[in-house]
């Protein structure tokens, strides 16, 4: 039994406002903050799988190599990443996150966290839960129709008193030069 045509296509179109918005509400909360959207999702990325080169960053993001070059350049001014000729290809750069990129990582996302707590409202625990269960739900099947594996997981630590077993996923696939994660 699979999903009909038409509910196909509203699932397209309200995948599509979910991130219009979130990536409205994530960027008023970045406004104050020292690291941007894209700055976040680099470290975030970082966090998981380390030592990565700059290229395959790149092709993860979606942004183009300028771009992310402008980026990285900024990140590692504020001490956030390290970047090392990757002995395997001179021409290449190993892209590492620092201790205090982590720590920086950390204070964002727990910030952001803040911001869609004021955000959601009437929303209930065991409600947000099943939300995010059949958000990950979706994330998977559409992983697994790439043939690919989960790269970014948390990098905060549950809250003292946090329910256990619902932990949020980690990170999986190779975390090597320039491979691509599969399952």
């Amino acid at each position: 039994m699979g999903v009909s045509h038409a509910t196909a296509e509203e699932l397209v179109r309200d995948l599509f406002e979910l991130q219009r918005v979130t990536r409205k509400v994530l960027k008023a909360a970045a406004l104050h903050r020292e690291l941007s959207m894209v700055h976040t999702n680099i470290l975030s990325y970082l966090a998981c799988v380390p030592g990565r080169r700059a290229k395959d960053i790149v092709a993860e993001s979606g942004l183009g190599a300028s771009g992310m070059s402008r980026h990285l350049s900024a990140l590692e001014h504020l001490g956030y990443v390290t970047r090392t000729r990757d002995l395997e290809d001179g021409r290449a750069q190993i892209v590492e996150i620092t201790a205090e990129g982590r720590k920086a990582l950390e204070a964002n996302l727990r910030a952001d966290a803040e911001t869609l707590v004021a955000r959601l409202g009437d929303l209930g625990e065991e409600e947000a839960e099943r939300t995010r269960v059949d958000l990950n739900r979706l994330t998977e099947l559409f992983l697994t129709s790439l043939g690919m594996s989960r790269v970014t997981a948390a990098t905060i630590a549950p809250e003292p008193g946090a329910q256990p077993g619902s932990p949020h996923p980690t990170a999986s696939g190779d975390p090597g030069r320039g491979k691509e994660n599969s399952p």
